[in-house]
């Protein structure tokens, strides 16, 4: 008979408040979508531009509209004759859709298409402005050398750009006339 009437108590004491439900149901940090596995492509006059391979992303629909990348990422950035130019790694990533920005994190490394490795722990991707940068610490090595610095900016194909702070091994090869 006790334990009949403490779980009438109990069962009685269990109520929903519909404002708190609501509140939890319509919490502004729940992704609106989610993909796992993903490949998105970026195409420009049917020639193929971007592509972006994630193992999760999340789309987010609060002030400002993003897109979260997480269990690794990789994009492929191609030239106008659609060959790959240069790659970008990262564990983590997120887009500002409105702004156009992405901001890659944790393990972030980008090869370019003649071999140039550039690894960092974070760097920025402004797709209006065409540029890849961060004022991270940077680590550049190419055929002959090792670059370090502090800063980066660079084209997305990494065929130009330039470090701040820099030092390291450098391979100077002598001109004689």
């Amino acid at each position: 008979m006790r334990l009949l009437f403490l779980f009438s108590v109990f069962l009685i004491s269990c109520t929903n408040d519909p404002k708190l439900v609501q509140d939890f149901v319509s919490d502004k940090l729940q992704a609106i979508e989610q993909i796992k596995g993903a490949e998105l492509l970026h195409t420009e006059n049917g020639k193929i531009k971007v592509k972006i391979v994630a193992g999760k992303i999340e789309r987010f629909q609060n002030s400002q509209p993003q897109l979260i990348f997480s269990e690794h990422l990789e994009v492929y950035f191609y030239n106008d004759s659609s060959q790959l130019q240069s790659t970008l790694m990262a564990d983590n990533a997120s887009i500002d859709e409105e702004n156009k920005i992405m901001l890659a994190k944790e393990n972030v490394v980008l090869i370019s298409s003649d071999a140039k490795k550039l690894e960092t722990d974070e760097l920025v991707w402004d797709e209006k402005q065409n540029t890849i940068y961060t004022d991270k610490k940077v680590k550049i090595t190419t055929g002959k050398e090792i670059i370090y610095g502090e800063g980066f900016i660079s084209n997305p194909d990494f065929t130009e750009y330039s470090i701040t702070k820099i030092h390291g091994t450098f391979d100077f090869e002598a001109k004689t006339n």
